[in-house]
């Protein structure tokens, strides 16, 4: 494997030499206003070609081996007067320019313009490092899926666009996923999921997230705990929204599919004065659906209002509200059932795709709100501060059957949960950016604290069993325990738990080529779980744990389309249980990556590949060890150790737009124990995952506007229960293809989704009677218009 990995590092730094040495010069500029304001976003092209790029957040552009000769360069903006430059660009020649945009009153038609040529390539994050900064010179994998990629795949949940990321999937129906082959997945601590690189998941466990008000989605793969206190070893998944916009427009979106789908959005957005101080955007959504599968009925409102207020280019305060309020007949999806033969093996395509362990009576009743305060203040061009105040809440209120035992006569024992809780999450943080010299190195450090209060006020669950239903034919007529029949389980309580954290972060630059980042972080845990009655199991539950957490990262840049990179990270978890009735408190779950990689940039800039190789230890999971004085205790083990490769292509070639990606990961446990044996495949983690999706875009002929797409998913052979290594999934690939067709401010499309109509299962929860379900054939078709 190093013989590979290693050959196509040196094919990618040859490739990018003769890219930059063969008849070629380089042309860099900065735009800006007439007051001397930089232009950011704004469109920068040579006339006649593919060679494009954009403008970043200081207005300045940069173009790599242009080949030699004579253009026209073209640079536009909403609401400023296209500008055209005569230029020539000289073999070997590094040229730049200053240029001027006037601001125009024919704003409209500069949107008609700008929409027409789509791109999947994302530059820029700064969720990473929390700097403005370049993905090439970040040391870490970090990949960026774009609104475009969401649009023309018609991806309207994370569920659904988790297979665009190289290395991850979705394990089922609800928000467990897989990343670097560990499951991201907690009723108690969904820790994977940042807002603007902030915590406070908007949607529970038990939720598909909603992308309505997303504008991209970034995957930080590997532990991220140096910023974000957040321990999930495989990755960190960041979304961040749509803001307000200081030029007006008004978009709807209507789509409809397979089993009764529907779904509709609007996004309006613009100034609400004449100086355009105070601006406004504002996304409402409605979607509701069936499936294939049995009594999933489910309903989804959205809204998601927001208010900028720029009291000079240097301060601006940012405040954006999102309500989701879901119904549904179930939650989400148990899976659909699995035989066990005979012999121990497994019959995956015995029982009909529709049945559901779930009972018709079941229902789901969830409302999230969350509030986020953004102040942002640049003192000068060196020194800017960041203050944000997050505040989350959710509702949730619902009742679900679950399989007991093994299925016996092709019918199967059920429990019946009713749970009732109320969870919220208050997150403070605040960070100053300084930039700085120290004789010829240059410092961009970042100094920051962060105070999280989160946990429940209300956490009413009881578990009763419930009745033994016949597979094929199911009499649900019983499904609901009297409520006289005493809980074998039960909870009623609260729960507080403070967090406190205080980091530290430069990135030193020794000149343009070699990059380093340090960080290192101190987070203090403080939590105590307290019995509101004595229908409470657990009595009491408290945590108390503190550590440091470091990153040290090294980017190397032998030219300006490609870098070497190598980092080193650190993170820790408090357990998500510390009962003293278990054995605890037990030791903090700690996660330790290395990992190298290269990452360069192609044509203009406008493709970017990431090869990365990398080995995650994760020690301290919490595993059964039962004595006859304490069935219930628990202590902790050595762990799982993840090592793998991953190949990730983004971007744009002339008339093709693509995302390409294959991982290959090998998880296995480090010890043997009651959790599995040593050697033991991780559960729900494939050794080989694959996915590729090209769009042509047809721009200069009689068919302007038309968009042909095709894609497939390959997902490897994948265990689904790690006490049980016979029990796998079967590998599977999928099939998708997508046409559009824009005219004007219209755009229709349409989707088909595994188009060979393959059976396939995407991953377990907790036992060998069931599995997620992939879809069958399915379709949307898909009309936007933008009003203005």
């Amino acid at each position: 494997m190093k013989i590979n990995i290693f050959s196509i590092l040196l094919l990618l730094f040859i490739i990018s030499k003769s890219f930059a040495q063969s008849g070629s010069g380089n042309l860099k500029g900065r735009i800006v206003t007439a007051r001397d304001e930089a232009v950011s976003g704004a469109t920068v092209q040579f006339r006649n070609t593919l060679i494009s790029t954009q403008t970043d957040s200081d207005g300045n552009f940069n173009f790599i081996a242009i080949p030699a000769g004579t253009y026209v360069l073209v640079v536009s903006n909403i609401g400023y007067t296209a500008l055209k430059q005569n230029l020539i660009i000289t073999t070997g020649k590094n040229a730049f320019l200053n240029l001027q945009l006037s601001e125009s009153k024919q704003e409209l038609r500069e949107v008609a313009i700008n929409i027409s040529k789509k791109h999947y390539h994302v530059k820029q994050s700064s969720s990473a490092t929390r700097m403005d900064i370049s993905l090439l010179e970040t040391p870490q994998s970090v990949q960026a899926i774009s609104s475009e990629v969401m649009h023309d795949k018609q991806a309207f949940t994370l569920n659904e666009l988790a297979s665009s990321f190289t290395g991850m999937k979705a394990n089922n129906g609800n928000g467990s996923f897989t990343m670097r082959g560990f499951t991201a997945y907690s009723p108690n601590d969904a820790s994977f999921l940042l807002y603007n690189g902030i915590r406070g998941n908007l949607f529970l466990w038990s939720q598909q997230p909603l992308l309505y008000n997303v504008e991209s989605v970034e995957l930080l793969r590997g532990p991220s705990g140096a910023l974000f206190s957040e321990g999930a070893p495989g990755g960190v998944i960041n979304f961040v929204t749509k803001k307000p916009l200081a030029e007006s427009r008004y978009n709807i979106d209507l789509s409809l599919g397979s089993w009764n789908f529907r779904r509709a959005s609007a996004d309006i957005t613009g100034p609400l004065t004449k100086n355009k101080k105070l601006l406004y955007r504002a996304i409402i959504g409605y979607d509701r659906s069936e499936s294939f599968r049995s009594d999933q009925d489910k309903e989804n409102i959205f809204l998601a209002p927001s208010l900028t207020y720029l009291f000079s280019d240097k301060t601006s305060l940012n405040l954006e509200l999102n309500y989701a309020h879901q119904k549904a007949v179930h939650q989400y999806d148990n899976g659909t059932f699995i035989r066990t033969r005979t012999d121990g093996t497994f019959d995956f395509n015995y029982y009909p795709n529709n049945l559901t362990i779930q009972s018709p009576t079941d229902y789901g009743k969830t409302n999230n709100s969350s509030a986020t305060l953004s102040f942002n203040h640049s003192f000068n061009e060196k020194l800017k501060l960041t203050v944000v105040q997050r505040a989350v809440r959710n509702v949730l209120d619902y009742t679900d059957h679950i399989p007991v035992g093994k299925i016996r006569n092709d019918s199967i024992s059920r429990g019946y949960q009713d749970w009732e809780t109320d969870r919220f999450s208050l997150q403070t943080t605040a960070y100053a950016s300084y930039n700085t010299k120290t004789g010829s190195l240059e410092h961009q450090i970042i100094v920051g604290a962060d105070y999280n209060r989160y946990g429940w006020t209300k956490n009413d669950y009881q578990y009763k069993p419930s009745t033994r239903i016949s597979i094929f034919n199911p009499d649900y007529s019983s499904d609901i325990p009297e409520s006289a029949v005493p809980a074998e389980e039960s909870d009623d309580n609260k729960r507080i738990t403070n967090l406190t954290g205080f980091y530290i972060q430069d990135q030193v630059s020794f000149g343009r080529q070699l990059k380093a980042l340090v960080s290192l972080r101190y987070d203090n845990y403080d939590g105590k779980e307290t019995p509101l009655s004595d229908r409470d199991n657990k009595q009491g539950d408290e945590l108390q744990a503190s550590g440091w957490i470091p990153r040290v990262g090294l980017v190397y840049l032998p030219i300006e389309n490609l870098a070497f990179y190598g980092t080193y990270v650190k993170s820790f978890n408090p357990q998500t249980s510390n009962n003293v009735l278990s054995g605890g408190p037990f030791p903090t779950r700690k996660a330790t990556q290395y990992e190298l990689g290269t990452k360069a940039d192609f044509f203009n800039q406008q493709l970017s590949i990431t090869v990365s190789v990398y080995e995650i230890k994760y020690a301290n999971i919490l595993t059964a060890a039962p004595t006859e004085e304490n069935s219930h205790r628990q202590t902790a083990i050595d762990g799982t150790r993840s090592r793998g490769i991953e190949f990730s292509a983004t971007g744009t070639i002339q008339n093709f737009n693509i995302i390409a990606g294959y991982a290959y990961n090998e998880h296995i446990i480090l010890s043997t124990s009651a959790y599995g044996k040593k050697g033991d495949r991780f559960a729900n983690a494939p050794k080989h995952i694959a996915n590729l999706w090209l769009k042509y875009n047809l721009y200069s002929t009689a068919l302007k506007g038309l968009g042909l797409a095709g894609g497939v998913r390959y997902v490897g052979d994948q265990v689904g229960l790690i006490s049980n290594q016979n029990f796998v999934f079967p590998e599977y690939t999928v099939l998708d293809a997508a046409i559009n067709y824009q005219r004007g401010r219209y755009n229709i499309q349409f989707n088909a989704y595994n188009l060979t109509d393959k059976h396939y299962f995407t991953g377990s929860r907790s036992s060998t009677v069931a599995g997620g379900l992939g879809d069958p054939f399915n379709y949307r078709i898909g009309i936007s218009y933008q009003i203005r």
